[in-house]
């Protein structure tokens, strides 16, 4: 087990950088989570180098390793008894010029005070830190392998953090039509309705779409930044991002005061792709940064689906591409969606055909918690009126209640 002294740090030290950011965790070893708030802060997204140094000796000895200046002969014998094979780390066949970049790369951001602003200016922001050890990581992350983060910062809840384990990721855009909104909305609607979180970038257009309406219908939405939390982008939508924080999450791998540059929205992508079970393209051109995420999911196998758009439409041609080259699904509605993710057309939602009132009570219900008196209050019926409707959807089996009030079972999942 590595110590507090082994990463140049004493234990006091430590415990006021990890303990603000640590507000849903377990710690099983304050070390460890130290060590990936601290690889958080020294890597670039998506750095390679870093993620077989951390996979092969655990995050934390990987960091005393290159705090203590470990030679190359001596990283090679120890890749060597962890059987890994040093091919794609060798920079033209050589491992020490691939060491001596990585290092030259990671040097002016290794150090204590550089983890402990970052820990600060999350706390002054309400935020905290997960690591691949949290309940709450989104497994799916894992298709990334080396390429994976080293922890995730985030504003907002843990109820919508968890969600992450049922998304679906939509992107397009940022230039949306009419047409554009509208399918996104018929489509969110329809994975919203299953329970799903609806993962995007929080960009102007289809992005926004997406998070707007899934909100609207009450279910959590998560948008990933391409730069810390503390540098929302864009600006313009600042008022949505506040609404995202309080109803669901933002999320960064890089740490408050990270710049959101071009090549960090471009590993962004890699974010969103992985986090859903599929990913669902509306509008966009050949060059676009939704088709960089389309090929992000084809790289790590997540399912494609692509809406078509008018033929005279060039917002469209990048779907139209990924349809024609047989790399995505068409998708013309939520049904479509579904049916990507595994689902039987014959597998109708029991919520199908609901009467007024047990419509309404669901409709305040959504995918959250609500007590009897909210939903008299915000549904405008009577304790007896929300009575027969909770009475009824209880009995189908569609809510169930806890120890916080009313909220909707798991939702019937395809074979």
């Amino acid at each position: 087990m590595v110590s507090e002294a082994e990463l140049r740090i004493d234990e006091r030290t430590m415990t006021q950088i990890i303990q603000p950011m640590a507000r849903f965790e377990v710690l099983e070893s304050p070390v460890d989570y130290f060590a990936a708030m601290a690889w958080s802060v020294i890597c670039e997204p998506g750095d390679s180098f870093a993620g077989k140094l951390i996979d092969a000796f655990g995050v934390s000895q990987a960091l005393s390793l290159e705090l203590a200046g470990t030679s190359a002969k001596d990283y090679i014998a120890r890749f060597d008894e962890a059987g890994v094979d040093l091919g794609a780390l060798q920079s033209h066949g050589r491992f020490d010029k691939t060491m001596a970049e990585a290092r030259e790369r990671w040097q002016p951001r290794m150090s204590v005070a550089a983890v402990s602003k970052a820990s600060t200016e999350m706390e002054l922001r309400g935020g905290w830190f997960m690591t691949p050890q949290s309940e709450l990581w989104p497994e799916s992350l894992g298709s990334l392998e080396a390429h994976a983060p080293r922890g995730l910062w985030v504003r907002g809840g843990m109820e919508a953090v968890r969600s992450m384990g049922q998304a679906v990721s939509m992107v397009g855009s940022r230039m949306a039509t009419s047409y554009g909104e509208f399918a996104t909305g018929e489509i969110v609607g329809a994975l919203v309705n299953r329970g799903y979180c609806l993962v995007s970038g929080g960009a102007y257009g289809i992005d926004a779409m997406a998070h707007r309406s899934t909100l609207a219908m009450g279910g959590f939405t998560v948008a990933v930044m391409a730069g810390g939390l503390d540098r929302l982008y864009p600006s313009g939508h600042a008022e949505l991002f506040k609404q995202i924080e309080q109803s669901g999450a933002l999320v960064s791998e890089m740490p408050p005061g990270a710049e959101p540059t071009k090549w960090r929205f471009l590993q962004r992508n890699r974010l969103i792709a992985a986090l859903g079970q599929a990913v669902i393209v509306v509008e966009a051109n050949p060059r676009s940064g939704a088709v960089s995420t389309a090929n992000r999911a084809l790289e790590i196998g997540r399912p494609l689906g692509a809406v078509p758009g008018p033929i005279n439409s060039a917002g469209s041609d990048g779907c139209h591409r990924l349809i024609r080259e047989h790399k995505a699904e068409l998708v013309c509605c939520g049904d479509d969606v579904l049916e990507l993710l595994g689902y039987s057309r014959a597998d109708e939602p029991i919520t199908q055909g609901l009467g007024a009132l047990e419509t309404r009570v669901l409709d305040v219900i959504g995918f959250g918690v609500a007590s009897h008196l909210h939903i008299c209050e915000t549904a405008g019926l009577t304790r007896d009126e929300a009575n027969l409707g909770l009475s009824a959807l209880s009995l189908l089996g569609v809510i169930e209640q806890n120890a916080h009030g009313w909220t909707r079972s798991s939702g019937v999942r395809a074979n």
